[in-house]
Protein backbone atom coordinates (compact mmCIF):
# COMPACT_ATOMS: atom_id res chain seq x y z
CA UNK A 1 0.00 0.00 0.00
CA UNK A 2 2.72 1.97 0.96
CA UNK A 3 4.04 1.75 -2.80
CA UNK A 4 0.96 2.41 -4.70
CA UNK A 5 0.27 6.24 -2.28
CA UNK A 6 4.43 7.07 -3.02
CA UNK A 7 3.97 5.91 -6.51
CA UNK A 8 0.24 8.09 -7.36
CA UNK A 9 2.13 11.01 -5.43
CA UNK A 10 5.14 10.91 -7.54
CA UNK A 11 3.40 10.43 -10.84
CA UNK A 12 1.20 13.36 -10.12
CA UNK A 13 4.36 15.13 -8.45
CA UNK A 14 6.02 15.11 -11.64
CA UNK A 15 3.11 14.90 -14.61
CA UNK A 16 1.39 18.39 -12.56
CA UNK A 17 2.56 21.62 -12.47
CA UNK A 18 2.83 23.83 -9.66
CA UNK A 19 -0.31 25.01 -9.13
CA UNK A 20 -3.65 25.21 -6.58
CA UNK A 21 -4.68 21.75 -7.80
CA UNK A 22 -1.20 20.34 -7.03
CA UNK A 23 -1.26 21.99 -3.65
CA UNK A 24 -4.76 20.68 -3.05
CA UNK A 25 -4.07 17.64 -3.75
CA UNK A 26 -1.07 16.95 -1.59
CA UNK A 27 -2.39 18.90 1.47
CA UNK A 28 -5.67 16.41 1.32
CA UNK A 29 -3.30 13.78 0.71
CA UNK A 30 -1.34 14.09 3.88
CA UNK A 31 -4.61 15.28 6.17
CA UNK A 32 -6.08 12.21 4.72
CA UNK A 33 -3.17 9.77 5.60
CA UNK A 34 -2.92 11.34 8.80
CA UNK A 35 -6.99 11.01 9.69
CA UNK A 36 -6.44 7.31 9.05
CA UNK A 37 -3.78 6.73 11.13
CA UNK A 38 -5.58 8.60 14.19
CA UNK A 39 -8.39 6.41 13.33
CA UNK A 40 -6.73 3.53 13.17
CA UNK A 41 -4.69 4.13 16.22
CA UNK A 42 -7.43 5.05 18.49
CA UNK A 43 -9.39 2.36 17.22
CA UNK A 44 -6.49 0.08 19.00
CA UNK A 45 -7.18 1.72 22.28
CA UNK A 46 -10.44 -0.72 22.39
CA UNK A 47 -8.00 -3.42 24.00
CA UNK A 48 -8.34 -4.31 27.39
CA UNK A 49 -4.77 -4.39 27.62
CA UNK A 50 -4.01 -1.11 30.27
CA UNK A 51 -0.09 -1.52 28.64
CA UNK A 52 -1.30 -1.76 25.18
CA UNK A 53 -4.64 1.17 26.09
CA UNK A 54 -1.68 4.00 27.19
CA UNK A 55 0.38 3.22 24.12
CA UNK A 56 -1.92 3.61 21.73
CA UNK A 57 -3.77 6.61 23.58
CA UNK A 58 0.05 8.33 23.18
CA UNK A 59 0.34 7.16 19.97
CA UNK A 60 -2.98 8.43 18.68
CA UNK A 61 -2.27 12.02 20.76
CA UNK A 62 1.46 12.31 18.55
CA UNK A 63 -0.89 11.64 15.12
CA UNK A 64 -3.83 13.45 16.05
CA UNK A 65 -1.52 16.53 17.17
CA UNK A 66 0.63 15.68 13.72
CA UNK A 67 -3.12 16.03 11.87
CA UNK A 68 -4.27 19.21 13.38
CA UNK A 69 -1.09 20.94 12.19
CA UNK A 70 -1.46 19.33 9.12
CA UNK A 71 -5.37 20.86 9.45
CA UNK A 72 -4.10 24.50 10.19
CA UNK A 73 -1.41 24.09 7.14
CA UNK A 74 -4.21 22.91 4.91
CA UNK A 75 -6.22 25.83 5.65
CA UNK A 76 -3.93 28.48 4.87
CA UNK A 77 -3.31 26.83 1.22
CA UNK A 78 -6.80 25.30 0.35
CA UNK A 79 -9.10 27.52 2.38
CA UNK A 80 -7.44 30.61 2.62
CA UNK A 81 -5.45 30.43 -0.59
CA UNK A 82 -2.65 31.88 0.76
CA UNK A 83 0.97 31.04 1.21
CA UNK A 84 2.27 29.46 5.11
CA UNK A 85 3.44 32.40 6.84
CA UNK A 86 7.05 31.44 8.23
CA UNK A 87 7.24 31.38 11.16
CA UNK A 88 3.97 28.95 11.18
CA UNK A 89 2.14 28.99 14.13
CA UNK A 90 1.92 25.35 14.02
CA UNK A 91 5.19 24.54 14.48
CA UNK A 92 5.41 24.06 17.97
CA UNK A 93 2.46 21.58 17.90
CA UNK A 94 4.65 19.74 14.78
CA UNK A 95 7.46 19.72 17.27
CA UNK A 96 6.05 18.27 20.18
CA UNK A 97 3.62 15.66 18.46
CA UNK A 98 6.65 13.26 18.48
CA UNK A 99 7.14 13.18 22.48
CA UNK A 100 3.76 11.57 23.15
CA UNK A 101 5.07 8.86 20.16
CA UNK A 102 9.08 8.73 22.52
CA UNK A 103 6.59 7.92 25.39
CA UNK A 104 4.73 5.60 23.87
CA UNK A 105 8.13 3.44 22.88
CA UNK A 106 8.78 3.80 26.70
CA UNK A 107 5.61 2.39 27.69
CA UNK A 108 6.78 -1.40 26.19
CA UNK A 109 3.05 -3.01 26.01
CA UNK A 110 4.92 -6.37 25.10
CA UNK A 111 6.62 -6.21 28.41
CA UNK A 112 5.43 -6.90 32.04
CA UNK A 113 5.15 -4.57 34.24
CA UNK A 114 2.81 -3.26 37.41
CA UNK A 115 0.65 -0.32 37.82
CA UNK A 116 3.66 1.28 39.99
CA UNK A 117 5.76 0.83 36.63
CA UNK A 118 3.86 2.66 34.45
CA UNK A 119 3.14 5.70 37.23
CA UNK A 120 6.49 6.59 36.94
CA UNK A 121 6.65 6.59 33.41
CA UNK A 122 3.80 8.55 33.66
CA UNK A 123 5.83 11.15 34.90
CA UNK A 124 9.02 10.33 33.35
CA UNK A 125 6.64 11.36 30.15
CA UNK A 126 5.79 14.38 31.67
CA UNK A 127 9.30 15.23 32.47
CA UNK A 128 10.04 14.74 28.44
CA UNK A 129 7.61 16.37 27.75
CA UNK A 130 8.21 19.70 29.68
CA UNK A 131 12.01 18.98 28.60
CA UNK A 132 11.03 19.18 24.84
CA UNK A 133 9.09 21.67 25.19
CA UNK A 134 11.90 23.96 27.71
CA UNK A 135 14.00 23.57 24.54
CA UNK A 136 11.82 24.62 21.70
CA UNK A 137 11.21 27.44 23.99
CA UNK A 138 14.81 28.06 24.77
CA UNK A 139 16.15 27.25 21.09
CA UNK A 140 13.35 28.55 18.66
CA UNK A 141 11.10 30.67 20.19
CA UNK A 142 13.10 33.86 20.42
CA UNK A 143 13.67 33.80 17.28
CA UNK A 144 9.68 34.15 16.64
CA UNK A 145 8.76 36.60 19.21
CA UNK A 146 11.12 37.75 21.46
CA UNK A 147 13.70 39.00 19.09
CA UNK A 148 12.26 37.74 15.83
CA UNK A 149 14.76 36.66 12.99
CA UNK A 150 13.27 34.06 10.10
CA UNK A 151 16.76 32.98 9.55
CA UNK A 152 17.65 32.41 12.62
CA UNK A 153 14.37 31.03 13.44
CA UNK A 154 14.63 28.81 10.39
CA UNK A 155 18.08 27.07 11.67
CA UNK A 156 17.65 26.60 15.15
CA UNK A 157 14.10 24.88 14.16
CA UNK A 158 15.28 22.35 11.58
CA UNK A 159 18.44 21.85 14.01
CA UNK A 160 16.22 20.94 17.01
CA UNK A 161 13.98 19.44 15.25
CA UNK A 162 16.11 16.83 13.01
CA UNK A 163 17.77 16.07 16.74
CA UNK A 164 14.53 15.17 18.20
CA UNK A 165 13.91 12.60 14.57
CA UNK A 166 17.03 11.08 15.31
CA UNK A 167 16.35 10.68 18.78
CA UNK A 168 12.83 9.01 17.99
CA UNK A 169 14.67 6.80 15.14
CA UNK A 170 17.17 5.46 18.15
CA UNK A 171 14.69 5.04 20.25
CA UNK A 172 12.20 3.10 17.91
CA UNK A 173 15.42 0.92 16.71
CA UNK A 174 16.08 -0.22 20.47
CA UNK A 175 12.93 -1.38 21.15
CA UNK A 176 12.83 -2.78 18.07
CA UNK A 177 15.90 -4.99 18.50
CA UNK A 178 14.81 -5.92 22.05
CA UNK A 179 10.86 -7.45 21.31
CA UNK A 180 9.41 -10.33 19.54
CA UNK A 181 6.68 -11.32 17.87
CA UNK A 182 3.63 -9.34 16.63
CA UNK A 183 4.81 -5.76 18.68
CA UNK A 184 8.32 -6.94 17.00
CA UNK A 185 6.45 -6.15 13.65
CA UNK A 186 4.42 -3.33 14.88
CA UNK A 187 8.39 -1.93 16.32
CA UNK A 188 9.89 -2.33 12.88
CA UNK A 189 6.90 -0.37 10.84
CA UNK A 190 7.77 2.31 13.61
CA UNK A 191 11.16 2.90 12.49
CA UNK A 192 10.52 2.50 8.92
CA UNK A 193 7.92 5.39 9.45
CA UNK A 194 10.42 7.91 11.46
CA UNK A 195 13.43 7.21 9.35
CA UNK A 196 11.22 8.60 5.96
CA UNK A 197 9.75 11.36 8.20
CA UNK A 198 12.76 12.40 9.65
CA UNK A 199 14.34 12.46 5.90
CA UNK A 200 10.91 13.88 4.63
CA UNK A 201 10.86 16.79 7.14
CA UNK A 202 14.95 17.67 7.19
CA UNK A 203 14.67 18.29 3.38
CA UNK A 204 10.88 19.67 3.38
CA UNK A 205 12.53 22.47 6.14
CA UNK A 206 15.55 23.05 4.35
CA UNK A 207 13.83 23.46 1.60
CA UNK A 208 11.05 26.64 3.22
CA UNK A 209 13.95 27.93 4.61
CA UNK A 210 15.36 28.44 0.70
CA UNK A 211 12.00 29.19 -0.48
CA UNK A 212 12.34 26.08 -2.87
CA UNK A 213 8.98 24.21 -0.64
CA UNK A 214 5.80 23.84 -2.27
CA UNK A 215 2.82 21.55 -1.55
CA UNK A 216 2.61 18.38 -3.81
CA UNK A 217 5.79 18.53 -4.67
CA UNK A 218 8.69 15.83 -4.79
CA UNK A 219 9.72 16.90 -1.09
CA UNK A 220 6.60 15.61 0.05
CA UNK A 221 7.32 12.12 -1.28
CA UNK A 222 9.10 10.85 2.38
CA UNK A 223 6.47 13.03 4.15
CA UNK A 224 4.17 10.13 2.43
CA UNK A 225 5.88 7.49 2.71
CA UNK A 226 5.94 8.01 6.67
CA UNK A 227 2.10 8.84 6.84
CA UNK A 228 1.09 6.03 4.87
CA UNK A 229 3.42 3.48 7.24
CA UNK A 230 2.38 5.36 10.27
CA UNK A 231 -1.68 4.52 9.44
CA UNK A 232 -0.33 1.04 7.99
CA UNK A 233 1.06 0.72 11.19
CA UNK A 234 -2.23 1.10 13.18
CA UNK A 235 -4.37 -0.94 10.76
CA UNK A 236 -2.20 -3.48 10.79
CA UNK A 237 -1.97 -3.99 14.71
CA UNK A 238 -5.27 -3.86 14.35
CA UNK A 239 -6.12 -6.50 11.97
CA UNK A 240 -3.33 -9.00 13.71
CA UNK A 241 -4.92 -8.05 17.36
CA UNK A 242 -1.35 -6.68 18.69
CA UNK A 243 -3.34 -5.17 21.37
CA UNK A 244 -2.15 -7.09 24.33
CA UNK A 245 1.06 -8.64 25.41
CA UNK A 246 1.27 -11.90 23.11
CA UNK A 247 5.00 -11.74 24.01
CA UNK A 248 6.20 -14.63 26.55
CA UNK A 249 5.81 -12.35 30.00
CA UNK A 250 9.30 -10.74 31.25
CA UNK A 251 10.35 -8.30 34.27
CA UNK A 252 12.24 -4.92 32.96
CA UNK A 253 12.38 -2.20 33.97
CA UNK A 254 12.76 1.17 31.40
CA UNK A 255 15.47 2.56 33.34
CA UNK A 256 16.23 4.29 30.00
CA UNK A 257 13.42 6.30 30.24
CA UNK A 258 13.95 7.57 33.86
CA UNK A 259 17.91 8.38 33.19
CA UNK A 260 16.51 10.52 30.11
CA UNK A 261 14.53 12.29 32.32
CA UNK A 262 16.98 12.91 35.14
CA UNK A 263 19.00 13.91 32.31
CA UNK A 264 17.22 16.49 31.15
CA UNK A 265 16.85 18.00 34.65
CA UNK A 266 19.87 18.40 35.02
CA UNK A 267 20.79 19.91 31.64
CA UNK A 268 19.04 23.18 32.76
CA UNK A 269 21.98 25.00 34.69
CA UNK A 270 24.14 24.44 31.68
CA UNK A 271 21.90 25.69 29.33
CA UNK A 272 21.69 28.67 31.38
CA UNK A 273 25.53 28.87 31.02
CA UNK A 274 24.83 28.45 27.53
CA UNK A 275 22.42 31.21 27.32
CA UNK A 276 24.49 33.41 29.32
CA UNK A 277 27.99 33.11 28.09
CA UNK A 278 27.96 30.46 24.64
CA UNK A 279 26.52 33.25 21.98
CA UNK A 280 25.91 36.86 21.35
CA UNK A 281 21.96 36.61 21.29
CA UNK A 282 20.39 40.27 22.56
CA UNK A 283 19.63 40.94 25.81
CA UNK A 284 16.25 40.35 25.69
CA UNK A 285 16.79 37.21 24.76
CA UNK A 286 19.19 36.35 27.57
CA UNK A 287 16.84 37.15 29.81
CA UNK A 288 14.09 35.32 28.38
CA UNK A 289 16.26 32.34 28.15
CA UNK A 290 16.89 32.85 32.27
CA UNK A 291 13.20 33.30 33.10
CA UNK A 292 12.52 30.41 31.04
CA UNK A 293 15.24 28.22 32.99
CA UNK A 294 14.31 29.19 36.16
CA UNK A 295 10.33 28.25 35.33
CA UNK A 296 11.24 24.72 33.66
CA UNK A 297 13.29 23.96 36.70
CA UNK A 298 10.62 24.86 39.46
CA UNK A 299 7.81 23.04 37.25
CA UNK A 300 10.47 20.29 36.93
CA UNK A 301 11.52 20.12 40.52
CA UNK A 302 7.77 19.79 41.18
CA UNK A 303 7.69 16.52 39.05
CA UNK A 304 10.91 15.50 40.18
CA UNK A 305 9.47 15.97 43.89
CA UNK A 306 6.29 13.74 42.63
CA UNK A 307 7.80 10.77 41.60
CA UNK A 308 10.36 10.68 44.38
CA UNK A 309 7.40 10.94 46.75
CA UNK A 310 5.53 8.13 45.16
CA UNK A 311 8.80 5.95 45.00
CA UNK A 312 9.44 6.75 49.05
CA UNK A 313 5.78 5.14 49.18
CA UNK A 314 6.62 2.43 46.83
CA UNK A 315 9.73 1.57 48.51
CA UNK A 316 8.21 1.66 52.22
CA UNK A 317 5.56 -0.44 50.95
CA UNK A 318 8.21 -2.71 49.39
CA UNK A 319 9.43 -2.87 53.22
CA UNK A 320 6.44 -3.90 54.54
CA UNK A 321 6.28 -6.93 52.15
CA UNK A 322 9.83 -7.47 52.79
CA UNK A 323 9.14 -7.26 56.44
CA UNK A 324 5.59 -9.69 56.21
CA UNK A 325 7.55 -11.95 54.03
CA UNK A 326 10.79 -12.80 56.06
CA UNK A 327 8.21 -13.37 59.21
CA UNK A 328 6.34 -15.12 57.00
CA UNK A 329 9.49 -16.96 56.33
CA UNK A 330 10.48 -17.61 59.63
CA UNK A 331 7.19 -18.51 60.54
CA UNK A 332 7.62 -21.13 57.76
CA UNK A 333 11.26 -21.52 58.91
CA UNK A 334 9.80 -22.67 62.83
CA UNK A 335 7.21 -24.79 61.26
CA UNK A 336 9.51 -26.62 58.68
CA UNK A 337 12.06 -27.04 61.81
CA UNK A 338 9.20 -28.39 63.59
CA UNK A 339 8.43 -30.49 61.41
CA UNK A 340 11.78 -32.05 60.59
CA UNK A 341 11.93 -32.74 64.09
CA UNK A 342 8.43 -34.34 64.32
CA UNK A 343 9.63 -36.39 61.14
CA UNK A 344 12.63 -37.56 62.97
CA UNK A 345 11.07 -38.55 66.05
CA UNK A 346 8.81 -40.06 64.07
CA UNK A 347 11.33 -41.89 61.88
CA UNK A 348 13.54 -42.89 65.13
CA UNK A 349 9.89 -44.63 66.16
CA UNK A 350 9.21 -46.39 63.41
CA UNK A 351 12.72 -47.72 63.30
CA UNK A 352 12.25 -48.87 66.70
CA UNK A 353 9.05 -50.13 66.06
CA UNK A 354 10.24 -52.25 63.21
CA UNK A 355 12.85 -53.75 65.10
CA UNK A 356 10.31 -54.31 67.70
CA UNK A 357 8.31 -55.67 64.53
CA UNK A 358 11.56 -58.08 63.36
CA UNK A 359 12.34 -59.33 67.41
CA UNK A 360 8.99 -60.37 67.59
CA UNK A 361 9.08 -62.21 64.32
CA UNK A 362 12.18 -63.54 64.92
CA UNK A 363 10.79 -64.18 68.88
CA UNK A 364 8.73 -67.86 69.73
CA UNK A 365 5.98 -65.88 71.53
CA UNK A 366 5.27 -68.80 74.45
CA UNK A 367 8.89 -69.12 75.61
CA UNK A 368 9.97 -66.04 74.37
CA UNK A 369 14.02 -67.97 72.85
CA UNK A 370 14.75 -67.21 69.39
CA UNK A 371 12.73 -69.18 66.69
CA UNK A 372 13.49 -71.31 63.64
CA UNK A 373 13.04 -68.29 61.34
CA UNK A 374 15.76 -66.39 63.35
CA UNK A 375 18.73 -69.32 63.03
CA UNK A 376 17.70 -69.84 59.29
CA UNK A 377 18.34 -65.86 59.12
CA UNK A 378 22.21 -65.52 61.21
CA UNK A 379 22.97 -69.59 59.87
CA UNK A 380 25.01 -68.29 56.86
CA UNK A 381 26.54 -65.72 58.51
CA UNK A 382 27.93 -67.65 61.18
CA UNK A 383 28.91 -70.31 59.08
CA UNK A 384 30.43 -68.35 56.56
CA UNK A 385 32.62 -66.73 59.54
CA UNK A 386 34.06 -69.98 60.59
CA UNK A 387 34.73 -71.06 57.12
CA UNK A 388 36.14 -68.18 56.33
CA UNK A 389 38.76 -68.50 59.69
CA UNK A 390 39.57 -71.91 58.58
CA UNK A 391 40.63 -70.54 54.90
CA UNK A 392 42.73 -67.85 56.38
CA UNK A 393 44.59 -71.08 58.24
CA UNK A 394 44.83 -73.70 55.76
CA UNK A 395 48.67 -72.66 55.19
CA UNK A 396 49.52 -73.37 59.07
CA UNK A 397 48.64 -76.20 61.21
CA UNK A 398 44.87 -76.81 61.93
CA UNK A 399 45.29 -77.60 65.03
CA UNK A 400 46.80 -74.29 66.13
CA UNK A 401 43.47 -72.35 65.34
CA UNK A 402 41.82 -70.97 68.06
CA UNK A 403 38.38 -72.34 68.98
CA UNK A 404 35.81 -70.32 66.83
CA UNK A 405 33.68 -73.30 65.85
CA UNK A 406 30.13 -73.83 66.12
CA UNK A 407 28.24 -76.64 67.98
CA UNK A 408 24.71 -77.51 67.43
CA UNK A 409 23.13 -79.42 70.68
CA UNK A 410 19.24 -80.24 70.40
CA UNK A 411 17.67 -80.75 73.78
CA UNK A 412 14.52 -82.31 73.74
CA UNK A 413 12.25 -83.17 76.40
CA UNK A 414 11.66 -87.13 77.43
CA UNK A 415 7.62 -87.80 77.78
CA UNK A 416 6.66 -84.73 77.53
CA UNK A 417 2.86 -86.10 76.20
CA UNK A 418 2.37 -87.41 79.32
CA UNK A 419 2.35 -83.41 80.55
CA UNK A 420 -0.29 -83.33 77.99
CA UNK A 421 -2.28 -85.95 78.50
CA UNK A 422 -2.36 -85.71 82.27
CA UNK A 423 -2.09 -82.20 83.10
CA UNK A 424 -3.54 -80.78 79.86
CA UNK A 425 -1.73 -78.61 77.18
CA UNK A 426 -1.68 -75.29 79.38
CA UNK A 427 0.54 -76.80 81.94
CA UNK A 428 2.68 -78.55 79.13
CA UNK A 429 2.61 -74.75 77.58
CA UNK A 430 3.98 -73.70 81.72
CA UNK A 431 6.88 -76.60 81.55
CA UNK A 432 8.10 -75.43 77.81
CA UNK A 433 8.20 -71.94 79.56
CA UNK A 434 9.85 -73.65 82.31
CA UNK A 435 12.68 -75.36 80.83
CA UNK A 436 13.68 -72.43 78.57
CA UNK A 437 14.05 -70.18 81.56
CA UNK A 438 16.51 -73.57 83.13
CA UNK A 439 17.80 -73.37 79.73
CA UNK A 440 18.62 -69.46 80.01
CA UNK A 441 20.53 -69.92 82.85
CA UNK A 442 22.98 -72.06 81.42
CA UNK A 443 23.65 -70.68 77.99
CA UNK A 444 26.57 -68.26 77.74
CA UNK A 445 25.25 -65.06 76.18
CA UNK A 446 27.35 -65.78 73.10
CA UNK A 447 25.02 -68.74 73.33
CA UNK A 448 21.98 -68.73 70.77
CA UNK A 449 19.11 -70.15 72.45
CA UNK A 450 16.19 -71.37 69.60
CA UNK A 451 12.67 -73.31 70.31
CA UNK A 452 13.31 -75.64 67.48
CA UNK A 453 9.96 -77.31 67.25
CA UNK A 454 7.50 -78.86 70.08
CA UNK A 455 9.27 -80.03 73.04
CA UNK A 456 12.45 -79.63 70.99
CA UNK A 457 15.26 -76.79 71.37
CA UNK A 458 18.52 -75.96 69.67
CA UNK A 459 21.49 -74.28 71.17
CA UNK A 460 23.98 -72.85 69.18
CA UNK A 461 26.79 -72.40 71.04
CA UNK A 462 29.80 -69.70 68.86
CA UNK A 463 33.35 -69.79 69.67
CA UNK A 464 33.08 -72.93 71.27
CA UNK A 465 35.94 -75.93 71.83
CA UNK A 466 33.92 -79.16 70.73
CA UNK A 467 36.15 -81.07 73.39
CA UNK A 468 34.38 -79.30 76.35
CA UNK A 469 31.18 -79.79 74.66
CA UNK A 470 30.01 -82.80 76.96
CA UNK A 471 30.58 -81.35 80.42
CA UNK A 472 28.08 -78.41 79.02
CA UNK A 473 25.55 -81.63 77.79
CA UNK A 474 26.19 -82.54 81.76
CA UNK A 475 25.62 -79.42 83.17
CA UNK A 476 21.68 -79.17 81.08
CA UNK A 477 20.93 -82.77 81.88
CA UNK A 478 21.96 -81.76 86.00
CA UNK A 479 19.69 -78.48 85.47
CA UNK A 480 16.07 -80.30 83.68
CA UNK A 481 16.41 -83.11 86.14
CA UNK A 482 17.92 -81.66 89.61
CA UNK A 483 14.45 -80.21 90.75
CA UNK A 484 10.82 -80.28 89.80
CA UNK A 485 8.85 -78.14 87.68
CA UNK A 486 6.49 -75.83 89.12
CA UNK A 487 3.47 -75.74 86.77
CA UNK A 488 0.98 -74.00 89.27
CA UNK A 489 -2.43 -74.50 90.48
CA UNK A 490 -0.48 -77.34 92.78
CA UNK A 491 0.90 -79.21 90.10
CA UNK A 492 4.46 -80.68 89.88
CA UNK A 493 6.37 -82.41 88.15
CA UNK A 494 9.92 -83.68 87.15
CA UNK A 495 11.19 -84.21 83.77
CA UNK A 496 14.40 -85.29 82.05
CA UNK A 497 15.78 -84.61 78.90
CA UNK A 498 17.53 -86.12 75.67
CA UNK A 499 20.70 -84.60 73.90
CA UNK A 500 22.28 -84.44 71.00
CA UNK A 501 25.30 -82.57 69.29
CA UNK A 502 27.65 -82.25 66.82
CA UNK A 503 30.12 -79.15 65.99
CA UNK A 504 30.76 -77.28 62.86
CA UNK A 505 33.04 -77.92 61.45
CA UNK A 506 32.39 -81.54 61.72
CA UNK A 507 36.07 -82.34 60.20
CA UNK A 508 38.87 -80.13 61.05
CA UNK A 509 40.57 -82.18 58.17
CA UNK A 510 37.51 -81.69 55.75
CA UNK A 511 35.62 -78.33 57.11
CA UNK A 512 33.93 -78.05 54.19
CA UNK A 513 32.51 -81.24 53.58
CA UNK A 514 29.37 -80.88 55.67
CA UNK A 515 27.38 -77.59 55.73
CA UNK A 516 26.11 -76.12 58.78
CA UNK A 517 22.26 -77.10 57.80
CA UNK A 518 23.45 -80.67 57.36
CA UNK A 519 24.94 -80.72 61.01
CA UNK A 520 21.61 -79.81 62.60
CA UNK A 521 20.36 -83.09 60.80
CA UNK A 522 23.72 -85.22 62.36
CA UNK A 523 23.01 -83.39 65.85
CA UNK A 524 19.53 -84.17 65.44
CA UNK A 525 20.38 -87.93 64.51
CA UNK A 526 22.24 -88.23 67.90
CA UNK A 527 18.98 -86.93 69.76
CA UNK A 528 17.12 -89.96 68.48
CA UNK A 529 20.23 -92.15 69.50
CA UNK A 530 20.07 -90.88 72.87
CA UNK A 531 16.62 -91.46 73.42
CA UNK A 532 16.93 -94.84 71.64
CA UNK A 533 19.59 -95.66 73.82
CA UNK A 534 17.96 -94.69 77.24
CA UNK A 535 17.05 -90.89 77.62
CA UNK A 536 18.00 -88.49 80.17
CA UNK A 537 21.41 -88.96 78.58
CA UNK A 538 23.45 -86.95 75.48
CA UNK A 539 25.09 -88.16 72.37
CA UNK A 540 27.21 -86.66 70.40
CA UNK A 541 28.13 -87.62 66.93
CA UNK A 542 32.42 -86.86 66.23
CA UNK A 543 34.46 -87.69 63.83
CA UNK A 544 36.69 -90.90 64.19
CA UNK A 545 40.70 -91.35 63.68
CA UNK A 546 39.87 -92.84 60.02
CA UNK A 547 37.73 -89.67 59.25
CA UNK A 548 40.92 -87.64 58.03
CA UNK A 549 41.86 -90.05 55.41
CA UNK A 550 38.46 -90.73 53.92
CA UNK A 551 37.66 -86.78 53.71
CA UNK A 552 36.28 -87.05 49.83
CA UNK A 553 33.48 -89.47 51.26
CA UNK A 554 32.00 -87.50 54.09
CA UNK A 555 28.57 -87.18 53.54
CA UNK A 556 25.88 -86.49 56.22
CA UNK A 557 23.82 -89.79 55.12
CA UNK A 558 27.44 -91.35 55.61
CA UNK A 559 27.75 -89.99 59.08
CA UNK A 560 23.91 -90.46 59.88
CA UNK A 561 24.38 -94.55 58.49
CA UNK A 562 27.66 -95.14 59.73
CA UNK A 563 28.75 -97.78 62.01
CA UNK A 564 31.76 -96.48 63.70
CA UNK A 565 34.28 -96.26 61.06
CA UNK A 566 33.94 -92.69 60.85
CA UNK A 567 32.48 -91.69 63.66
CA UNK A 568 32.47 -92.07 67.34
CA UNK A 569 29.36 -91.76 70.05
CA UNK A 570 29.91 -89.85 72.63
CA UNK A 571 27.33 -90.43 75.96
CA UNK A 572 26.98 -88.28 78.32
CA UNK A 573 24.72 -88.90 81.95
CA UNK A 574 24.59 -86.85 84.93
CA UNK A 575 26.94 -87.37 87.52
CA UNK A 576 26.30 -90.30 89.88
CA UNK A 577 25.81 -88.11 92.88
CA UNK A 578 22.76 -85.90 90.79
CA UNK A 579 21.18 -89.07 90.23
CA UNK A 580 20.96 -90.10 93.19
CA UNK A 581 19.44 -86.76 94.60
CA UNK A 582 17.00 -87.36 91.61
CA UNK A 583 16.10 -90.86 92.71
CA UNK A 584 15.52 -89.67 96.30
CA UNK A 585 13.38 -86.81 95.41
CA UNK A 586 11.25 -89.10 93.14
CA UNK A 587 10.77 -91.51 96.04
CA UNK A 588 9.31 -88.62 97.96
CA UNK A 589 7.06 -87.36 95.33
CA UNK A 590 5.61 -90.33 94.80
CA UNK A 591 5.51 -91.16 98.05
CA UNK A 592 3.63 -87.83 98.81
CA UNK A 593 1.64 -88.84 96.25
CA UNK A 594 -0.14 -92.34 97.40
CA UNK A 595 -0.51 -90.87 100.58
CA UNK A 596 -2.35 -88.02 98.87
Amino acid sequence: MVCAVVGVHIAVSLLAPRSFALTAFGDLTQTTLLLCGTIFTLWNVKTSDKKAQLFWALMALGSGTWLCTQVLWTYFEVYARQEVPNPFVGDVALFLHIVPMMAALAVRPNLQRNDHSLRLISVDFFLLLTWWLYLYLFVVIPWQYVSPNEAAYGRSFDLLYAAEQIFLIVAAAVVWRRSQGEWKTVYGQFVKAAAFYSAGSILAGVAIDYHLYYTGSLYDVPLVAAMTWFAGMGFQARSKSAAGTNQSPRQEQAMWTARLAMIAVFSTPLMVAWAEFGNGAPARVRSYRLLLTMCAMVFMGILVYLKQHWMDRELLHLLRLSRQNLDEMCKLKDELESKEQSLRWHSVELQRKNLELQEISFTDPLTGVWNRRYLEEILASESGQVLRNYERAQSGDLRKLEHRDLVFIMVDMDFFKEVNDVHGHPAGDRLLQRVAERLNRVVRKSDVLVRWGGEEFLIMSRSADPAGTPAFCERILEVIASETFDLGHGIQVRKTCSIGWAPFPWSRGAYEAICAEEIIELADTALYRAKAWGRNQGVGILPAESAATNAQAITVKLLQDDSGILTRNVKVQMPVFAREEDDKAANVLSSNESNG
